[in-house]
């Protein structure tokens, strides 16, 4: 699994998981100068992150930016677990988002395979969710991985996003306290693609997910996110956020 591939998956997931869902991530918690989000993974898929954001400038609810810092954790089916060091601007216009490698800032990103935030099914819930079996439709995305990911380059993979369902209503544990969350349910499934690790061009297969996001109302922000892969689960949850 490279390291550039799965760095990028954590910087998205983290900015993703943490926005509230009805406001938009320009009205994050953690949208301000000393904003700080934690998140800690679990299972076969170990995906984490200590994120800090820093000039901050919002012209309003969908356009902001952010200086983006952390490190990036991750291992994957028992390999060595590695990390990455994390310094973004990330750039939000009208919900979607573009990261560019902060040193080459004053560069344009790429016009293809940018990340939108909704890509991992995260921001879909701006719109009041009316209740148990509800649906919600899904979306395609392509994501660039190059050298320079995730502003550009090649190799490129697809995300599928499958129609979302509404559960019951259940009792959540948080790092914000208990709450009461909707488990929205879905499908999300890569094509394979090819990464380099350690010098080594490697082949990494598609995945074919089943996930639930576990939205939290009165928090406005998804707390932990479920994946089961063919029966082997992982997750990814918020341990801190301010």
């Amino acid at each position: 699994m490279a390291a550039r591939y799965l760095s990028f998956l954590i910087l998205a997931s983290c900015a993703s998981v943490t926005a509230p869902a009805m406001a938009g991530v320009c009205d994050a918690r953690f949208m301000h100068d000393g904003g700080a989000v934690q998140l800690t993974g679990s299972g076969n898929l170990k995906l984490g992150a200590d994120l800090t954001f820093a000039e901050v400038s919002k012209t309003d609810s969908a356009n902001c930016r952010a200086r983006v810092q952390g490190t990036a954790m991750f291992s994957y089916a028992g390999l060595p677990a590695s990390q990455s060091k994390l310094d973004y601007l990330m750039t939000i216009k009208q919900g979607q988002a573009s990261f560019v490698r902060y040193a080459q800032a004053g560069e344009q990103p790429s016009s293809q395979g940018q990340f939108d935030l909704r890509m991992l099914g995260l921001f879909a819930y701006d719109g009041a969710i009316t209740g148990q079996g509800q649906r919600m439709p899904g979306a395609t995305y392509r994501l660039n991985i190059g050298k320079e990911a995730p502003v550009g380059g090649q190799p490129s993979t697809v995300v599928r996003i499958g129609e979302k369902t509404v559960g019951a209503k259940s009792t959540l544990d948080t790092a914000l306290g208990r709450q009461s969350c909707w488990p929205i349910r879905y499908t999300r499934d890569t094509d394979p693609t090819m990464a380099t690790f350690k010098g080594l061009t490697l082949p990494i297969p598609g995945m074919n997910t089943t996930v639930t996001d576990w939205f939290c109302p009165g928090v406005n922000l998804v707390m932990r996110q479920d994946i089961d892969q063919g029966g082997v689960k992982s997750a990814v949850e918020i341990t801190q956020v301010k």
